[in-house]
């Protein structure tokens, strides 16, 4: 009886944050690396895969631009729905989809097929990034809050980082097929993990009436949420040209292919380390101050690195200070987002910011294999993206919270 009163308070109502919360937290964290996992894998066995069906880059990049297509539609259609049915039980029908279409991935005999079921894999991706945001901003206290959501991003570029390394040590061994089987199989341990480890308490949100998007933004949270919008279509084009060609132009910065590989593993270890400072800070740093001066660190790092004549170890260190700056700018958005929205419409309203965002996930690996492609100057490619950064700083800082 005890126990019931206490899962009954509040959890805004005490200012440190409980074991099951903190549970709750790492179990949030672990699923972004998995998101992390699921999401790359596709990159690092694209040389195995396009090797055995001859397929040109062109049919393979649809590939990878239709995972951010089902990310979109997981945080625009289906996210909203965790605000109504509990977001454990939208995370677990998530992975459920994700594990299934990677299981079902590794025995795909076209790129047709391959297509529809990375379209699955992303839906259920974007489902979980905002679902695990609103349920970690919902265990942690108030005082806690930037903390929780932001501290939990730090997960992607970790997983992204340790399935590059166990990838390139299983490709050889195993083939392309086998990998995406242990990356689904992965996956599959997080659905009776989410359900022992998840108090249900802290998933449920209030029982409401159905509410209509209008109604999620509308007030004092219209200009908000679109200076958010706004911040995250510009963060995610330079985060995701980055993360799209981040092994390209280490190359043309001066490295030869075989340690310009390094370039990721040190940029995605960066992204850990910002992360994780950042969420560190916003205890004592308005969170809206740390997105704008990481990200206009992150417009100066580029002009460094695409302007400036490194060796290896410049190289590497630039690569390091960007994963820093710019994912930790970019992942501050998320707890900013936690801020403007109550938790009944919390799923749903970072939802929407992540699935807008897609438009620069879409549109900034394109601009900047346009670039590449036309041989222009390093700096000139990278400086194509400091105004958006520069943007996102700016809107992210403008942000007003109720």
């Amino acid at each position: 009886m005890t126990r019931l009163r206490v899962t009954e308070v509040p959890v805004e109502a005490t200012a440190r944050i409980s074991s099951a919360a903190a549970l709750t937290i790492l179990v949030c964290f672990l699923l972004n690396m998995v998101d992390g996992m699921d999401i790359l894998v596709m990159s690092y066995i694209a040389p195995a895969l396009q090797k055995e069906w001859g397929v040109s880059p062109a049919e393979l990049s649809i590939v990878f631009s239709i995972g951010l297509a089902g990310m979109a539609l997981g945080g625009l259609v289906l996210a909203p729905l965790a605000d109504r049915f509990g977001r454990r039980r939208m995370i677990l029908i998530a992975l459920s989809i994700m594990t299934l279409a990677m299981l079902a991935s590794s025995r795909a005999q076209s790129i047709g097929q391959l297509v529809l079921l990375r379209f699955c894999v992303g839906t259920g991706i974007g489902t979980v990034l905002a679902s695990i945001a609103a349920l970690a901003a919902r265990a942690a206290p108030e005082q806690k809050r930037s903390f929780a959501v932001g501290v939990l991003q730090a997960g992607y570029p970790l997983g992204a980082m340790l399935t590059g390394l166990v990838t390139a040590w299983a490709l050889p061994l195993y083939g392309w097929r086998n990998v995406l089987v242990g990356t689904g199989l992965v996956s599959s341990l997080f659905v009776p993990l989410v359900l022992a480890l998840v108090p249900a308490q802290i998933s449920t949100v209030e029982r409401q009436a159905r509410t209509r998007l209008r109604e999620v933004v509308a007030g004092p949270r219209l200009p908000a949420s679109m200076l958010l919008w706004g911040a995250t279509i510009c963060g995610f084009m330079a985060l995701y040209f980055i993360a799209s060609w981040i092994t390209k132009l280490a190359i043309e910065a001066g490295l030869p292919e075989t340690q310009a590989i390094l370039a990721s593993a040190v940029y995605n270890f960066g992204a850990f380390v910002g992360t994780v400072g950042m969420s560190l800070l916003s205890a004592r740093v308005d969170i809206r101050t740390l997105a704008c001066v990481l990200l206009v660190a992150a417009a100066g790092a580029f002009l460094v690195f695409g302007g400036v004549s490194l060796p290896l170890i410049g190289v590497l260190a630039g690569a390091f200070v960007i994963g820093v700056t710019l994912q930790g700018g970019v992942n501050a958005l998320y707890p900013i987002g936690a801020r403007i929205y109550p938790d009944a419409v919390r799923a749903t309203g970072i939802g929407w910011s992540s699935g807008i965002g897609r438009i620069g996930a879409f549109t900034g690996p394109m601009i900047g294999g346009w670039a590449l492609s036309q041989h222009l100057p390093l700096v000139a490619v990278f400086g194509m993206f400091c105004a958006p950064l520069l943007l996102a700083a700016l809107l992210a800082r403008l942000v007003r919270f109720e």
